[in-house]
């Protein structure tokens, strides 16, 4: 592995984990400079390390006489890039990630640094990886799927043993990628064919019928992409507006990038829908999106959700994935495994049930509000819209009528997927407010 990659795996995962940073956008800035080739080593280690980063640890820490969270700056992450290698890539030798990961301890810490480093990995190569555990107990499944143990202990209590392991599974597979057919440019059968041409590989998914999943390949790469044929668009949360009643205009709240808000249009679920962000600067891909797909009744509008600049009970249908802990997306974004907690779960719950509030506020007589996170915790979910019921009598559940295999994930006004099904996890209820 270059030097350079190496230090930059280093890099990225102290500014991932001690400075509170996203993985996805500092592994692009990363990249810059590197090949290719060297580019996609450097993503799978950094994610390879956070997605196992336990275990990893637990290793580690076997055979370290200092603890790991008292190495000095560097080495804690330069043994875990260096063990990533050794147990999970065969295209960089043992000896070979030792030896640079010992060099890069000299740099870092001096001869002192190098030594200790020395001497762990080597200790660790005569050795086994630890077993795994009991896979039944929710300490020992968080080490082994490096997930926090509240999490594992609810997901076994409200899932079961089985979905939990699939979940926890899923959670530590690397991140598909997921496609939305613009209808204006094509149909999904010849896109895939058009796509396959150029070597893309790609399935059709049950999720959506303008969506595809990509198998190999990049797609980014493609021309098709330039010129608007499809957009990237996680297959799960692109289903999300097919879970509305068909109208004449849709309100996305929080909207940017506008995947939901090119999916009601293109799906036929909307003839104009309004995408409602208060960052322009994630606005700007909305117009980026909209002039690349031709999708002119994709109307972007900066404002805060908590006070849109829309008159009360003017929209027929309201769309509102709010802000959460993200705990359906870990495969996606491994970093929030190690920041999620049960109170910062609790003050976003607050958060999304103010916004609840504003969302229905805007809503029409018998228009339909889509309340949807990307969390699969019940406090950001059930709790919150029994809460806002509790307190709203002009507002009612409204039962799903969900298309083709989503309605397989519906329970009368909820709907759930887990991240073994799709990229990510999503919870939704879908609400109605009373014509009095």
């Amino acid at each position: 592995m270059p030097q350079s990659a190496r230090v930059a795996a280093v890099g990225v995962l102290r500014e991932v984990l001690e400075r509170g940073g996203r993985a996805t956008a500092l592994l692009a800035r990363a990249s810059r400079g590197l090949s290719p080739k060297d580019g996609d080593l450097l993503r799978e280690i950094v994610l390879g390390v956070l997605r196992n980063r336990a275990r990893l640890d637990a290793d580690l820490s076997a055979v370290s006489r200092i603890p790991l969270p008292h190495l000095a700056p560097n080495l804690r992450e330069i043994l875990e890039v260096a063990l990533y290698q050794v147990r999970s890539l065969d295209r960089v030798p043992a000896y070979a990630a030792v030896d640079e990961a010992v060099s890069h301890a000299k740099t870092s810490g001096g001869a002192g640094a190098a030594g200790l480093v020395n001497a762990i990995l080597r200790n660790l190569l005569r050795q086994s990886p630890l077993p795994p555990g009991d896979g039944t107990r929710a300490d020992a499944l968080a080490v082994r799927f490096s997930h926090p143990e509240f999490l594992i202990r609810r997901w076994l209590e409200r899932f079961g043993e089985t979905a939990t392991r699939r979940v926890l599974e899923a959670d530590n597979s690397p991140s598909g990628v997921d496609l939305m057919t613009n209808t204006r440019r094509t149909d999904r059968d010849l896109l895939a064919a058009a796509l396959l041409a150029e070597g893309i590989s790609t399935k059709p998914s049950l999720l959506s019928p303008l969506a595809l999943t990509v198998l190999s390949g990049n797609p980014f790469l493609s021309p098709l992409f330039a010129a608007g044929h499809f957009t990237v668009a996680d297959a799960a949360s692109a289903a999300l507006p097919l879970l509305l009643p068909p109208g004449e205009t849709l309100l996305d709240l929080a909207s940017a990038p506008g995947g939901k808000s090119f999916s009601a249009v293109l799906h036929g679920q909307a003839r104009l829908a309004f995408a409602l962000d208060r960052s322009v600067e994630r606005l700007s891909l909305v117009l980026e999106n909209r002039a690349r797909l031709g999708v002119l009744e994709v109307l972007p509008a900066a404002g805060n959700f908590l006070a849109a600049p829309l008159s009360a009970g003017s929209m027929e249908r309201v769309l509102f994935d709010a802000p959460c802990s993200g705990t359906g997306t870990l495969r996606k974004n491994p970093e929030i495994r190690y920041r999620v907690t049960p109170e910062a779960i609790a003050r976003l719950a607050r958060g999304q049930e103010e916004g609840l509030h504003a969302a229905a506020d805007l809503l029409a007589p018998g228009g339909f509000l889509l309340y949807s996170t990307c969390s699969l915790e019940e406090e950001e979910n059930e709790r919150v819209v029994e809460r806002v019921l509790a307190l709203r009598k002009d507002l009612e559940p409204a039962p799903i009528r969900a298309p083709g295999a989503l309605d397989a994930f519906v329970v009368g006004n909820l709907f759930r997927i887990l991240p073994d099904i799709a990229n990510d996890g999503f919870t939704a209820h879908l609400l109605r407010r009373k014509n009095s």
